[in-house]
């Protein structure tokens, strides 16, 4: 009787080994990832990494993002466009294990609007000249933006003649010389900016001053006024009042060295700031040097004159230049 209770005790032992080699031992271990990777770990957007993988015991291999299913061991380069996790899943019948991985990208900085491009030209605004003695003259003008300087000149309107500035500017001043006295010149101005858009002015003409006389004169004392000329009839009348002049006259002085053979006098009767009329005579001397001479000259009355200027100037009518005696 003992011998058949410890017989049912090993049996019962047994099944129960049985029964645990059916539960432990006899299912597979799930599969194990050995490596998964990649490399480099981060890229800039346009780049490329190598993703690389090995797992063991795995009957399916699958990694997302649309790589699919692939071989227990191998790699693949990528190039996401953003930053992606990679999920590898290795599977068999003892299961199913996953490992993730994430590829970093540096997106480029926005592209910068592209630059503006300038193609507006400078404006040209207030062109004027002066002279400076009888053979020059300025010519200045502005723009609203700095550019350059050139002045194209010449006797007639195909200029030939240019003068130049490079440094950029809004007020622009040339000097031109060598110019013929007394003549009339054309000339247009021109500005470039620093984009080199060019403006031009329209075409523009002036006159250089008369060259000098070599004389000289001191003008001693001179006065202006109105007369009235009268005429005495006689037999105790009294004179009858007839023309009304304008006269100016004065004294001279020859401060030459030479001998002045003619003077030319002009007298210019204004109404404000205009010439209303004028009269020319023409003094016969000779005056030698240092000589005082005098002048008187007169012309019918205008009754809007309200002042009397006189000019000098020599036989070849050039100016003289004249100073106040103190």
């Amino acid at each position: 009787m003992k011998h058949k209770h410890i017989l049912n005790i090993f049996l019962l032992f047994s099944l129960a080994v049985l029964s645990a080699c059916s539960v432990i031992s006899c299912r597979p271990e799930p599969p194990s990832i050995v490596l998964f990777s990649a490399t480099p770990s981060e890229i800039n957007s346009g780049a490329s990494s190598t993703l690389k993988w090995g797992v063991k015991d795995a009957t399916s291999v699958t990694i997302d993002q649309g790589v699919g299913e692939v071989s227990a061991n191998g790699s693949k380069e990528l190039s996401p466009s953003k930053t992606t996790a990679y999920t590898l899943t290795a599977t068999n019948a003892g299961g199913t294990v996953t490992r993730s991985v994430v590829l970093y990208v540096t997106e480029p900085p926005p592209t910068p609007p592209p630059p503006v491009v300038d193609t507006t030209p400078p404006v040209i605004k207030t062109v004027s000249t002066s002279s400076e003695t009888e053979t020059s003259a300025v010519i200045t003008w502005t723009t609203n933006e700095p550019a350059s300087s050139d002045v194209e000149y010449g006797k007639d309107a195909d200029y030939g003649l240019t003068a130049s500035s490079a440094e950029l500017t809004t007020d622009h001043s040339l000097t031109l010389s060598d110019l013929a006295p007394n003549t009339a010149y054309h000339f247009r101005v021109k500005s470039s900016d620093k984009a080199g858009n060019q403006a031009s002015s329209a075409d523009n003409i002036f006159v250089t001053a008369q060259e000098k006389s070599q004389y000289s004169l001191a003008l001693l004392s001179l006065e202006w006024g109105r007369r009235t000329e009268s005429t005495d009839i006689g037999m105790g009348i009294s004179p009858v009042q007839g023309k009304k002049y304008l006269y100016i006259k004065g004294t001279l002085q020859n401060k030459s060295q030479a001998t002045l053979r003619a003077i030319i006098y002009t007298m210019n009767c204004w109404s404000g700031s205009t010439i209303v009329k004028y009269e020319v005579y023409v003094y016969r001397g000779p005056a030698l040097p240092g000589q005082v001479f005098s002048f008187n000259i007169e012309t019918a009355d205008d009754p809007t004159v309200d002042n009397v200027t006189i000019d000098f100037a020599d036989s070849v009518g050039r100016d003289i230049v004249v100073t106040k005696q103190q």
